[in-house]
């Protein structure tokens, strides 16, 4: 569970199962991916990973981490966004008692922008 932890907290965007599973192999090369996904499952029952949804794509990233994603329309892959939201704040404010928050801005990346122009 250690090696899956790992690969996701060490990337830069939101990965998924494939791709964990990909890079889990260089280490592990028995790893099925079954593992993989019952570990990913695990770490997020566990509130040590997050998980968020880019079309059919299942993706995961470090927790606690800015649950906050640029989705590209144009390749369709996430990317997390810096964005820090108080929940104990919007709680204070409001009433509400919140556990946590998924905001998924749309647009396009850095890399879909540069060959568009």
């Amino acid at each position: 569970m250690k090696v899956v932890l790992d690969i996701v907290y060490d990337g830069i965007s939101p990965i998924s199962a494939d791709q964990v599973y990909e890079l889990a192999r260089r280490q592990l090369p028995r790893i099925s991916l079954g593992t993989v996904y019952r570990n990913l499952n695990r770490l997020v029952a566990a509130g040590l990973i997050s998980e968020s949804k880019a079309g059919a794509i299942q993706c995961f990233f470090p927790h606690p981490y800015s649950n906050t994603h640029l989705e590209c329309r144009l390749c369709g892959r996430l990317y997390s966004v810096p964005f820090d939201l108080s929940l104990h704040q919007v709680a204070k404010e409001t009433g509400l008692s919140l556990d946590g928050y998924e905001l998924r801005l749309k647009g396009v990346c850095k890399e879909c922008a540069t060959r568009c122009t």
